[in-house]
Order: C-alpha cells, then sequence, then structure tokens
C-alpha cells in the first residue's frame, strides 16, 4: 500500500514553517495538555454543546458563544485558551490575561531589555580590552583576534545543540497503537502497518493545518502560507523583523507540541514521533534567549543555534521520516 506523496509534502512543508519561524520572539505560550485533536474523540453535548472543553455553564460565565469552539476566531478553542489563561474573547496574539506571575515576567523582560544593561557584545568588548592589556604593548595579530573571537562565542554559545541534549519527552504520556496484529500474514501486516501510517500522518497534518495562521484547504492556500513565511523569514535577523508574527507561530508551535501528545502513535513510529517532539520543545527553548538586532554578539549566539537546530530538522526529515515511509513505497 502506498502513502500518498502529496499528504507526506503538505506535512512537510506546515511542519517546516511551523519549526523555521519559531525561532524567533517566542513570547507567548499556549499549552493544553488536555485538548483533543482527533474529531473522532466523544463528548457530551448535552453539556458541552460544541465540545471545545468548556461546559454551556462555563460558556455563559466566561460570554463566549456556546455553539462556537472558536469564539475569538484565533484558532484556538475556548477550553484551551481558558485553561493556558487567554482571554477567549480577544483573538490572538496578545491576548494573554495579565496575572501577578504574567506581570513580573514582564517587568523581568523589560528590566533586561533596559538600557544600562550590558549586552553580550559589550562583555565581549570589555574581555577584548582586558585581552589587549595582557599582551603588554605586545602587537594582537589577526590570529589571535580569531582565535579570542572564536573562544568568546563558544562561551556564550554554551552546550553545543545536539540529539543528547535536546528536552526529553516523557514516553509514559503517548498513547501507543499496539500493532502485534499476530492473526496478518507478513505481507497483510504490512498493509495495516501501512494503514496506521498514514492515520498517523493524517492526524498530525489535521493537528497543524487546524493551528495554521491561515486556512488550508486549497493548494493556493498552501501557496499563500510558504509566500508569507518565506517573505517574513527573510527579514528574521534584522531589527525590521515581524515579532508579532512569530510569536503567533511560535504560540501555535508550542500548542501543537501538546496536542500531539493526545494523537495515537502506531509502535512502529514512537521513535520518530518523540525525535520530532523533541526537536520541537527544542526549537522552543529558544524563547529563553535574548533576541537584540542591535547586539552583534547575542544575534550570532542565536542565529549559530538556530543553525543547529535548522540541521536536526533537515536530518530528520531527509532520514528518519523519509527512512521510514519509503518502506511503504517500494514494490
Amino acid at each position: 500500500m502506498y502513502i500518498k506523496i502529496k499528504h507526506i509534502k503538505q506535512f512537510l512543508l506546515i511542519t517546516t514553517c511551523f519549526f523555521l519561524a519559531s525561532f524567533n520572539y517566542l513570547t507567548y505560550v499556549k499549552a493544553d495538555s488536555n485538548s483533543t485533536t482527533d474529531n473522532t474523540n466523544i463528548c457530551d453535548k448535552s453539556i458541552d454543546s460544541d465540545c471545545d472543553g468548556l461546559t454551556n455553564a462555563e460558556e455563559k460565565l466566561y460570554g463566549t458563544d456556546p455553539n462556537n469552539p472558536d469564539t475569538d476566531g484565533d484558532g484556538y478553542s475556548d477550553g484551551v485558551e481558558v485553561k493556558s489563561g487567554y482571554d477567549p474573547l480577544k483573538p490572538a496574539p496578545g491576548d494573554k490575561i495579565a496575572t501577578g506571575e504574567n506581570t513580573s515576567a514582564v517587568s523581568n523582560q523589560a528590566n533586561a531589555a533596559d538600557a544600562n544593561t550590558p549586552t553580550l557584545t559589550d562583555n565581549y568588548l570589555q574581555d577584548f580590552s582586558s585581552f589587549v592589556s595582557s599582551k603588554d604593548g605586545q602587537s594582537v595579530s589577526t590570529a589571535d583576534i580569531n582565535t579570542f573571537a572564536d573562544e568568546q562565542v563558544a562561551k556564550n554559545i554554551g552546550d553545543p545543540v545536539t540529539l543528547d541534549t535536546l528536552p526529553d519527552v516523557d514516553q509514559s504520556q503517548i498513547k501507543i497503537l499496539n500493532q502485534d496484529y499476530p492473526s496478518l500474514s507478513a505481507t497483510d501486516k504490512k498493509k495495516q502497518e501501512a494503514k496506521d501510517a498514514a492515520n498517523y500522518l493524517a492526524q498530525m497534518t489535521y493537528l497543524l493545518m487546524s493551528n495554521s495562521p491561515v486556512q488550508l484547504s486549497t493548494t493556493a492556500d498552501f501557496t499563500t502560507l510558504q509566500n508569507d513565511f518565506f517573505s517574513h523569514l527573510a527579514d528574521l535577523s534584522s531589527s525590521t523583523s515581524d515579532s508579532e508574527y512569530f510569536s503567533d507561530l511560535g504560540n501555535r508551535l508550542e500548542v501543537v507540541v501538546n496536542q500531539a501528545m493526545d494523537i495515537q502513535v502506531p509502535e512502529t513510529m514512537v521513535d520518530l514521533h518523540v525525535k520530532f517532539l523533541r526537536i520541537a520543545k527544542g526549537i522552543l527553548t529558544l524563547r529563553d534567549l535574548p533576541f537584540d538586532a542591535n547586539d552583534p554578539m547575542g544575534k550570532t549566539v542565536f542565529l549559530t543555534k538556530v543553525q543547529a537546530y535548522l540541521n536536526l530538522v533537515s536530518d530528520f526529515f531527509q532520514n528518519d521520516f523519509k527512512n521510514y515511509f519509503e518502506q511503504f513505497n517500494t514494490n
């Protein structure tokens, strides 16, 4: 049985956009560890008419529409927004409900961005001044400068980004589909595994499409997503980069990561699924890095880590992902 190539291509396109765009300005976090993405899940419509995770009584309390799972139309269900501390009546981004904890976080960010706070470049120049002074009047060669710069970059980057340093995923929380199929022949078992893989891919693609910033129902929609993404990506490292755009995509990737835990994963694909989630979670850690287009050293550190994640993403799709699905597309 063949897995439809167009479905794989759609999955790759959407995932790439989410992964790459989420490298910048991830200041919003929406998570819903209890949300569901498979529309075959059952809810009691007498209690929750639109199956968005809020009871009809709660909908009345929050002022949301009990017959519309996404009252503000921003792509996140009302239940997800309420549970994650967001306003279900205000479209993302910018709909985070301020709390004492959030206010503190904003204050900390403001302090970090204060003009009096030394940047990595400031620290670099200070260290370089000390380095020159240590030469006691001797000339400083180009080789000395290159070595010093390399050491400073390595110090600021810290541990290299590798599979071993990616965030862990609790595999006990993954819903695994048993694929023993003892009554099937080897040929029929392979066909069933192909069906399982196709179903998994369809669910993951649906999850990504439902969290896309634009509706994806036609080829033109995919082209629009791609063009819009690369247009913003071109300004990734410049001071004109659209923080709202990247913040929203990072927010959506966070939701994807959490909702992916609700998808049933064929046991032959667990390692693939876990690696996918670990890379995605690793990308989201970039929100902890300061990104200032006016700080050359800080930008160098940030973009160096971005490149490392790009390499992991590329390796995942060109090897792990491709190799798994190729087994079903051979005669």
